[in-house]
């Protein structure tokens, strides 16, 4: 089915040009020394960085997740009367993210307002440590719905790709391309509504400027930066998208990533296939091989997209909770009845429950 892989982060190293810096330490102080001063140093950086959140009516609470460069956790903050995330970041970690990319994240985040866009609320510095206050996520990240339910129907992944679509759409009208976008960077509210996060590669693009940096997972990478040739920043946001809705709709890759020249020579041949026993409209698989067209320059745009056959279909609104319980009950409605009515299902019905 397709080529069988399992959704997740792309493993193995990245291209040089992204790869961290190495920190020669033989000549650094002995390695108990070295371990409980580092300890005794983050020990009083954590301290501050507490005491500078409770000053500014926030209060931790639990840990959420940690990455590379990062740490989130779930916190309450009574200036905005709601529970926010902080992201922690340690700017004394030697890479090119903290150097390069961390100062482009923190001119872009405060600035972006889009409804499918998580927002920014402050920014707390204390010593090497950065907080991002940002909103909170209640339901997690796309990639955790999708191993949950194993895949997505076509009117769920419609819902949310139209989401994800206009957040695209938006970042591009204010000239801000992603670079990462993959599930694990799409998160849900309470609602499920759309929230795109991690803007750890996002920067700005004038008009015709093309980028270099290997940058994002490779699974989701386009064919340009595996090909390590510069890039339009809007272009490979797309084919990515395209990635993320071919994972919803199957729950499985659209390429195998393991052997990355097996996967670009597919790639550049506009081979790609679908799983024979998942039923998928004709207009769905249409749009996901339009835009992973390996030419930038034929790719669709988020206008295309959205104009699409199977997209055009699907209103951008944002779910509140009086209509979260509406679609409850009609969905439980219609899974009562089908339990009834099916007993004895077809062969892919069957195959869906074991």
């Amino acid at each position: 089915a397709g080529d069988g892989s399992a959704p997740g982060p792309a493993p193995g190293p990245a291209p040089q040009d992204c790869e961290d810096e190495v920190i020669n330490c033989e000549n650094c102080v002995p390695k108990c020394e070295m371990s409980q001063a580092t300890h005794d140093e983050n020990s009083v950086y954590s301290s501050r960085i507490m005491a500078e959140l409770e000053s500014n009516g926030v209060s931790c609470k639990k840990l959420i997740g940690k990455g590379t460069y990062s740490t989130v956790k779930k916190a309450w903050s009574s200036r905005h009367s709601k529970f926010v995330a902080i992201k922690i970041i340690d700017k004394r970690m030697p890479s090119r993210y903290i150097r390069e990319f961390l100062p482009r994240e923190l001119r872009i985040v405060p600035s972006l307002n889009h409804a499918n866009i998580i927002k920014v609320y402050d920014i707390i510095c204390s010593g090497p440590i950065v907080c991002l206050v940002q909103e909170y996520a209640t339901n997690g990240d796309l990639l955790h719905r999708i191993k949950c339910k194993k895949r997505l129907n076509e009117d769920e992944s419609r819902f949310f790709f139209r989401q994800i679509i206009e957040a695209l759409k938006y970042l591009k009208s204010i000239r801000v391309a992603h670079r990462d976008l993959k599930c694990e960077n799409i998160l849900l509210d309470a609602f499920d509504n759309v929230k795109l996060c991690d803007f750890g590669f996002a920067r700005h693009l004038n008009d015709g400027e093309f980028s270099r940096t290997f940058c994002g997972s490779r699974a989701y990478a386009a064919p340009e930066i595996l090909r390590q040739i510069p890039y339009n920043g809007f272009s490979v946001d797309v084919w990515s998208a395209a990635v993320v809705l071919y994972i919803m709709i199957t729950g499985v890759m659209p390429f195998n990533f393991d052997n990355p020249k097996k996967m670009l020579k597919k790639q550049m041949k506009h081979r790609l296939s679908f799983p024979k026993l998942i039923f998928l409209s004709d207009e769905v698989k249409e749009l996901i091989y339009d835009m992973l067209n390996p030419s930038p320059t034929e790719r669709l745009t988020y206008e295309d997209v959205l104009n699409s056959k199977w997209l055009s279909s699907a209103p951008f609104v944002m779910r509140t909770e009086l209509i979260q319980i509406e679609q409850r009950k009609a969905s439980s409605s219609e899974d009562q009845s089908e339990q009834n009515m099916n007993e004895y299902s077809s062969s892919w019905e069957f195959l869906q429950r074991h």
